[in-house]
């Protein structure tokens, strides 16, 4: 019953994989394994069987999340694309009560986090309202340095100590 629990976990994490600006971590953060999975992977050596056993049914969910979700988000993001963002939208914001669950835990909440989250906030919504005058419709605007600018962007929250 754990093996297709964790299959089905797995299923939601692949989906959130394949869609851009959703992180699979939002699932995981939402589904409770979000710790145990870093663990696991990071500490795979150390305990092979168990993480194996707890890795496994998710690494199959994940294949099939992606097989079986990406023609349908692909075709709910064109016939329905307000209503799609839409759910996203609203299972981002549904992770931030655990996340905060998780913070008031450790007590690490300072004046400079609330900073930051207020910053990426209003980052990202206004992203949102200027997502239509920023859309790049074709493959022909993409230009080398834009692609350096966006792996950079992604790359800054792993390259922070204090995010890790």
């Amino acid at each position: 019953m754990k093996f297709l629990l964790n299959c089905l976990k797995g299923v939601a994490i692949g989906s959130g994989a394949i869609l851009p600006g959703i992180s699979s971590g939002i699932f995981c953060v939402i589904f409770g394994i979000y710790e145990k999975l870093l663990d696991s992977i990071l500490n795979f050596f150390c305990d092979i069987k168990n993480n194996l056993k707890f890795l496994f049914p998710i690494l199959i969910g994940i294949g099939l999340g992606i097989i079986l979700f990406g023609n349908i988000l692909n075709y709910s993001f064109y016939q329905f694309p307000i209503q799609t963002k839409s759910i996203f939208i609203g299972l981002i914001l549904g992770s931030i009560p655990t996340l905060l669950k998780e913070i008031n835990k450790k007590q690490v909440s300072k004046p400079y986090y609330w900073f930051f989250f207020l910053l990426a906030l209003s980052i990202g919504i206004s992203c949102i309202f200027l997502e239509n005058k920023l859309a790049i419709h074709t493959l022909e605007n993409i230009t080398f340095p834009y692609l350096v600018l966006c792996g950079f962007l992604m790359s800054v929250r792993y390259c922070c100590p204090r995010c890790q």
